[in-house]
């Protein structure tokens, strides 16, 4: 009898130990829970991206005729173009208020932002933008 105890325990064991990597395994990747809440994080404070991965500066341009806009940062300019996958949010922490979705419309110039382009890197003149970040401190 304790010999099949002790295979019953196993068993259940086992058992719990591929029901756990069945619930963690399917969590989000670390990538992709940062995209899922980088819409809540301040203007240059994302964790491992702003300042490495991202463009903060001052919003020289926009040309609504060709989503696109210039950034203007201590390295020099960044065009980027804004495309229907470009999330767009309204960095409100200065208010003190929750960040919400933005707009093109958004999008003026001398605005403060933070842009993460997508699929080039950071030294790149230009390209689509992955999302941008516009500080709003006046309502």
């Amino acid at each position: 009898m304790k010999n099949e105890g002790g295979r019953m325990t196993a068993w259940r064991f086992v058992v719990a130990l591929v029901g756990m990597s069945a619930v963690l395994g399917s969590s989000p990747s670390a990538p992709a829970a940062q995209e899922m809440t980088e819409q809540y994080v301040p203007i240059g404070q994302s964790p491992g991206l702003s300042g490495k991965h991202t463009v903060i500066g001052k919003l020289q341009s926009v040309n609504a005729q060709e989503q696109t806009c210039a950034i203007a940062d201590p390295t020099g300019q960044l065009n980027v173009k804004v495309t229907e996958r470009t999330k767009i949010w309204l960095d409100r922490s200065k208010l003190q208020q929750p960040n919400v979705e933005g707009t093109f419309a958004d999008l003026r110039p001398g605005a403060m932002v933070e842009v993460k382009p997508a699929e080039h890197p950071r030294g790149v003149g230009s390209g689509p933008a992955e999302w941008i970040k516009v500080e709003v401190s006046a309502p």
